[in-house]
């Protein structure tokens, strides 16, 4: 679960939502070096699905008392969630080795970020790099990879993904001295684009419905939706993380993305402030 507190309530958003809202960022991401074939389909696939093995989690939130706060993505215990990452990677491998190779690429730089250290860690890093060497053994035979085409790919998904945890982690029109630490330099490795001119892309907030990208990444100006609750700490005091949540209604943002003030080509619109319960 993707959480932040705000006015007595946590705005609480499901991983795999988050995800699917990657996907649509990456379906209209400006195309650079893919080859001419491609393997688009495989890596969408991939972008949506990367936080699928959180489904299940995310049905019933856990309450951290250390925080005072549900457990988000950020501090869930270690152990079980390297269980769901292997779930969710098998998941994708079923439909997509590539997207798993990419997927458990991406699971890899995100422990190495973390500094987290275990053996059930280790044990994880170690399996996973069998899985990603048997996978290139594979495609070896069937269809090779293109020089650069894996470390693009992850380079998008890095991206889409930031993007899609800044719309979850942001209150819309927020302040720019409020914008969360992670995002505060631009989103990392944005940078590496070749359109970018070696700019680190930047959001910020026009109003309370419009967000700006600089540099744009996109090709068009783009409409995508996700859905989060806010559940409020009374309902949470009085009945449990569980029910709160159960019995919180879903509001669905709407979200439209434009190109930043200055920009010829590009910037990111939010209706996050037009919402309808679901």
């Amino acid at each position: 679960m993707i959480c932040r507190e705000q006015d007595g309530a946590f705005v609480m958003v499901k991983q795999h939502e988050h995800g699917l809202l990657a996907g649509e960022f990456a379906k209209w991401f400006k195309e650079e070096h893919t080859p001419a074939e491609g393997r688009r389909e495989e890596v969408l696939r991939a972008v949506s699905n990367h936080d699928r093995g959180w489904i299940d989690l995310d049905e019933t939130p856990f309450w951290n008392d250390a925080e005072d706060a549900p457990y988000s993505f950020i501090d869930f215990p270690v152990v079980p969630k390297l269980t769901f990452y292997r779930r969710g990677i098998n998941e994708v491998e079923a439909d997509t080795p590539y997207g798993a190779l990419l997927c458990s690429s991406h699971f890899e730089r995100l422990i190495e970020v973390s500094g987290e250290e275990c053996p059930e860690l280790t044990r994880y890093l170690q399996d996973e790099a069998e899985r990603r060497a048997r996978i290139h053994r594979e495609l070896e035979q069937s269809r090779p990879l293109e020089e650069g085409e894996l470390y693009y790919d992850a380079r998008l998904l890095q991206f889409c993904d930031d993007l899609s945890l800044f719309l979850a982690l942001s209150e819309p029109g927020s302040a720019e001295s409020e914008k969360h630490p992670w995002f505060a330099d631009g989103f990392s490795g944005s940078e590496e684009f070749s359109f970018t001119s070696g700019r680190a892309i930047q959001a910020e907030w026009q109003d309370n419905a419009t967000l700006t990208l600089t540099p744009f990444p996109f090709t068009k100006e783009i409409g995508v939706s996700f859905k989060l609750r806010r559940v409020s700490r009374k309902d949470i005091e009085h009945k449990g993380i569980a029910l709160a949540y159960k019995e919180t209604p879903e509001e669905e943002c709407r979200i439209t993305v434009i190109s930043g003030a200055g920009e010829d080509d590009v910037q990111v619109k939010t209706v996050t402030g037009e919402r309808t319960a679901g």
